[in-house]
C-alpha cells in the first residue's frame, strides 16, 4: 500500500465514525502527538488543588505535572487563555503553595494549564513532587 492508499483508507474509516468517536479519536491521537513535542517531562500523579477562576473557587486533581505546568481533571468550563491562580496541595511536608496560570489545552476529561511565573523556591518544590511521584509509582507498580 502507497502513502496516498494509506491516508485515502484513513480518511474512509474516520468519515465511518460517529461525531464521538471522531472526537475521542482526535483527543487520543492528540496525547500522542503531545508526548513527542514536550520539552519537559510530565509526572503522572493525584494531587489535590484548589483553583479560582472568575470569581468562583474549585477543588480537582492534578492528574500530572511538570515545571512547565499541570493537568487538571475537571468538568468547569474554561477557555484557552483563561487565568486561573491554583493552590497545590501536595503532603503535609510541603506548605500549600500558590502559582499563577493560563489554560493552554482543553480536553473532555479537563484541562492543561501552565504555569505563568515559577519563583526559584516553587520550582525546586515542584521538582520535588515530581521525584515524589515517581518514586510512589515505582513502589505500587
Amino acid at each position: 500500500m502507497n502513502d496516498t492508499n494509506y491516508t485515502q483508507r484513513l480518511f474512509e474509516i474516520i468519515k465511518s465514525l460517529s461525531e464521538d468517536e471522531q472526537k475521542s479519536l482526535l483527543e487520543d491521537l492528540n496525547k500522542r502527538q503531545i508526548k513527542k513535542i514536550r520539552k519537559h517531562e510530565r509526572q503522572e500523579c493525584l494531587i489535590t488543588v484548589n483553583y479560582a477562576f472568575k470569581g468562583r473557587a474549585f477543588q480537582n486533581y492534578i492528574q500530572d505535572i511538570s515545571t512547565e505546568g499541570v493537568f487538571i481533571e475537571t468538568r468547569e468550563k474554561f477557555s484557552v487563555g483563561d487565568e486561573i491562580l491554583l493552590t497545590i496541595s501536595y503532603s503535609s511536608e510541603v506548605r500549600p503553595f500558590r502559582i499563577a496560570g493560563e489554560v493552554v489545552r482543553i480536553i473532555s476529561k479537563g484541562v492543561g494549564v501552565k504555569f505563568k511565573k515559577l519563583s526559584q523556591v516553587q520550582e525546586e518544590i515542584i521538582k520535588t513532587i515530581i521525584k515524589k511521584s515517581g518514586e510512589s509509582k515505582k513502589k505500587s507498580a
